[in-house]
């Protein structure tokens, strides 16, 4: 069994700025710009805090709006972990 990164599709607007920089401080994450949207990907599973990135709870529960290839494995009201997609 293999996996395949993870990506986050963050669309970039300042309400979701704290996401991407919080990405750029993580060595096991790559951050992308590409214009509308920054890409975070990673190769193992990554966690966010909702209060370490600043978040009202409205902005936390759309956070993957723009787009998720992985698996969420606990979405919390403060604690959101995401995975790899394994495939079969």
């Amino acid at each position: 069994m293999s996996s395949q990164p993870l990506q986050i599709y963050v669309l970039n607007v300042p309400e979701f700025a704290s996401l991407t920089e919080a990405a750029r401080a993580m060595p096991e994450c790559r951050v992308e710009n590409t214009g509308d949207y920054t890409i975070i990907s990673s190769d193992v599973p990554i966690t966010f805090g909702r209060r370490a990135l600043g978040l009202k709870p409205a902005v936390w529960y759309g956070l993957f709006t723009g787009g998720l290839d992985g698996e969420i494995e606990s979405y919390e009201r403060d604690i959101v972990r995401i995975a790899p997609r394994h495939s079969h």
